[in-house]
């Protein structure tokens, strides 16, 4: 019989192994849902909580991609830098899908449509690069 993980231990583990990587998607996440969240800016989101939820979780995801399917190892600088860059790229492609889909779908459905793209290609990405690699 293998001996199981607490989930307490397992979460630390998936929280502490990239640490610069989870530091960086965090900020990233709480300063895009501050940002979006201002009345000032003209990003285009809705006021509605799900789109800054939802967006802000997206950012989150970028850390469990890196640390369950990236096959390289890199120095913290490095893996900073790939977190703030597929962070820019995550968060143009969500707030590009939710303009095309709000109209349409309202937007409860244009956020989650979103997320689940955006997070799709996260993790399919990271798993094909995986494979390439």
């Amino acid at each position: 019989m293998a001996e199981s993980t607490s989930l307490r231990e397992r979460l630390h583990t998936d929280l502490t192994d990239n640490l610069p990587v989870t530091v960086t998607a965090i900020g990233m996440a709480l300063a895009a849902f501050a940002l979006v969240s201002l009345d000032s800016i003209p990003l285009a989101l809705s006021t509605d909580f799900s789109a800054r939820f939802l967006l802000s979780l997206s950012l989150l995801d970028m850390a469990f991609a890196y640390d369950d399917y990236w096959p390289v190892a890199y120095s913290p600088m490095y893996a900073v830098t790939w977190t703030l860059v597929f962070g820019v790229l995550t968060a143009g492609l969500f707030i590009s899908i939710y303009e095309v889909a709000l109209p349409n779908l309202g937007n409860t459905v244009a956020s989650v449509a979103a997320f689940v793209t955006v997070v799709s290609i996260q993790f399919g990405s990271a798993m094909l690069y995986a494979h390439i690699r």
